[in-house]
């Protein structure tokens, strides 16, 4: 059937090799690419806890809000319906909390989708990179038996 032919590609060593060090540089990549999706990810879920609780606080109570670097500054809520949004070009919007929370549900949703894709594309390359690897050794045992026929002659 057309479409269910394996093919074979034969490389020289130098070829594996330079194979197996792109495979390795994609597999760092994807690795850095996924821990920018993981801290992204663990950011807007204190967000979407932060707002979370601050729809439960009661109009002027005081709590304290982290602004980093470990410092706290107590705040009294006045506004539990609405917060303030920050866009790209320092544009400060008001909007609905309940809808800022769906937002980031999505957003949360959609960095799942991607983490999944690029999981699979890790576990992909580890694969093929173990292959190579298996091909090296191979390579490297035929070249040590040729050496050894060559000085028993």
């Amino acid at each position: 059937m057309p479409g269910n032919e394996k093919k074979t590609i034969k490389l020289n060593k130098d070829q594996t090799i330079s194979l197996y060090k792109a495979k390795e540089n994609e597999i760092n990549g994807i690795s850095k690419r996924l821990q920018e999706i993981n801290n992204l990810f663990t950011e807007i879920s204190k967000a979407e806890n932060t707002l979370n609780e601050i729809k439960n606080v009661k109009s002027s109570e005081s709590i304290l809000m982290n602004i980093g670097a470990g410092v706290l500054v107590e705040c009294k809520v006045n506004n539990t319906k609405e917060v303030k949004i920050s866009l790209p070009g320092t544009i400060i919007v008001s909007k609905d909390i309940d809808s800022v929370i769906k937002d980031i549900e999505n957003r949360k949703q959609e960095l799942l989708d991607i983490r999944k894709k690029l999981s699979d594309a890790y576990n992909n390359n580890v694969k093929t990179l173990q292959q190579i690897s298996k091909a090296i050794q191979v390579m490297q045992k035929q070249n040590n038996k040729e050496a050894d026929s060559n000085n028993v002659s």
